[in-house]
């Protein structure tokens, strides 16, 4: 049974918990990069907390993936949303001792229910096409696959209401 899983807004003071979270360079392997410091996540996180992009083009949501039980931070679910009614972009990490329960699906299927409550009625990520846990997450969401790829990297779509 996976245990239960909840999301919660982003706070600077999380940096040092998410930096262990992150800190399994095997999480980089698909994006690139490598475990990021407490100190660089408390200045990336004093950015993100701010949830609008500074000329308030796109709304931004940033929570963590807590467990339940004790409130422990496993994760990351993330969006992007234009405020000119596109599509809001997507994304999901959940730390490599949590991997394989079911957290990302859950995360995300949260994160869209959130979303289509704010009126968005689609979302796009953008995954490796190697990553196949992510493409999973993905398609249990109700993505698809498209053509276009950037960077390396697939772009998905779908509806919020998808994968129910």
């Amino acid at each position: 049974m996976t245990a239960q899983i909840s999301l919660r807004p982003l706070r600077v003071d999380d940096a040092d918990e998410m930096a262990r979270v992150l800190a399994d360079p095997g999480l980089y392997t698909f994006t690139g990069g490598e475990p990021p410091t407490a100190e660089a996540l408390a200045e990336q996180y004093g950015f993100q907390v701010r949830g609008w992009s500074p000329d308030r083009s796109e709304r931004w949501i940033n929570d963590l993936i807590v467990l339940d039980s004790t409130g422990e931070a496993v994760g990351y679910v993330q969006a992007t949303v234009p405020q000119d009614g596109g599509p809001a972009e997507v994304a999901w990490v959940v730390g490599a001792p949590w991997q394989g329960r079911g957290f990302a699906t859950t995360a995300a299927r949260l994160l869209l229910a959130r979303l289509a409550g704010l009126g968005v009625r689609g979302v796009i990520a953008h995954i490796h096409p190697d990553h196949a846990a992510s493409n999973a997450v993905a398609r249990r969401c109700g993505m698809r696959p498209t053509d276009q790829v950037v960077d390396g990297e697939v772009r998905w779509e779908g509806p919020v209401a998808g994968g129910g």
